[in-house]
């Protein structure tokens, strides 16, 4: 058995995603794959890198540009997705399962499987993610680069959001860390998205303040995938560090499961958002439900905190008077 541990990087289109030959608009389409390949120990056997030529969203956005440094020169004489996947396939071996950070490169690399009309992905996945918060006990998402900070990984010269570079430190997470019995005790927790469908996604970028991020029109209000009628997200939740959750409705076409997540940009101290559109079933209703539950717990510790400032505050003015009173 040969674990592959995975990253991607995906271009998406300006304005509207146009609906595809298999029904759907393309979350992000694949332009780069990056992998390593470790051997049952944990030890990196071999490097895998390619670049892909979009066939479907052509011109590379400027905020994927910005952050991952790939150029339409680079992609524009890359292989087709097709070829790309077959050569990801032949590095994998025939047994194989694989490793990513998080859960967002799956359900993009089915959906760019799919739109290619190729045959179902079928490699179980495990979030590797999920299994370094689990040995640190934390119950936050933790970013890669914090991760690799926390176990003194060499990072100065790579550069994250390169594929190839963010496989490498994965890997060598997946080498520092119990990785086998993470695996073995694995039970995807329930804020893992992987086999949730992604159903739209946008890049936001330039915001400037995050406490404002509810009142941004691009963030409260989404077009219904079905009607594109919009749908205003009422209320956003916290889920864990740097992602935030909303339930989103259609009167049409029912709920959906709106998820933000916040990257802070050094270059301009602004923050870029992403923001994807799930479809509702069981495991996201069981994520919202939990994460609503916790937000209610602690808006209303809050609300008690200022109730009884009020009430000691309006309380003490007498006795202060009295107080005064007397002295005089």
């Amino acid at each position: 058995m040969k674990y592959i541990v995975l990253d991607m990087e995906w271009n998406q289109t300006y304005g509207r995603e146009r609906p595809l030959s298999f029904g759907r608009t393309l979350t992000g389409e694949v332009i780069e794959i990056g992998a390593v390949r470790l051997n049952e120990d944990f030890i990196p056997e071999d490097y895998f890198k390619i670049y892909v030529r979009p066939r479907f969203y052509k011109k590379l956005h400027s905020m994927v540009k910005k952050l991952t440094g790939i150029t339409a020169e680079v992609v524009a004489s890359a292989p087709s997705f097709p070829t790309a996947l077959r050569k990801f396939k032949e590095f994998c071996t025939d047994e194989f399962v694989t490793l990513t950070w998080g859960d967002s490169d799956i359900p993009v690399l089915r959906e760019n499987i799919e739109a290619h009309r190729l045959p179902k992905w079928t490699a179980k996945n495990y979030n590797l993610q999920s299994i370094y918060m689990s040995s640190v006990g934390s119950k936050n998402c933790i970013s890669l680069e914090s991760a690799a900070e926390a176990l003194n990984i060499d990072s100065e010269n790579v550069r994250f959001h390169d594929a190839a570079c963010d496989a490498a430190v994965t890997a060598e997470i997946a080498r520092r860390i119990d990785t086998a019995a993470g695996i073995a005790q694995y039970k995807a927790p329930i804020g893992d998205l992987t086999d949730a469908d992604i159903l739209a996604f946008a890049r936001i970028p330039s915001v400037a303040n995050l406490q404002k991020l509810r009142a941004d029109p691009r963030v409260r209000f989404t077009p219904c995938p079905e009607c594109s009628k919009p749908m205003e997200a009422k209320r956003i939740i916290p889920q864990s560090s740097g992602k935030k959750l909303a339930s989103l409705e259609c009167p049409e076409h029912g709920k959906y499961l709106m998820r933000l997540r916040t990257f802070y940009n050094k270059t301009d101290e602004t923050f870029n958002v992403t923001k994807s559109l799930y479809e509702w079933n069981e495991n996201v209703e069981a994520l919202y439900s939990e994460r609503l539950a916790t937000a209610d717990k602690k808006k209303e510790k809050f609300l008690a905190r200022v109730r009884g400032k009020k009430k000691n505050k309006k309380a003490g003015k007498p006795e202060q008077k009295k107080e005064e009173k007397q002295e005089a």
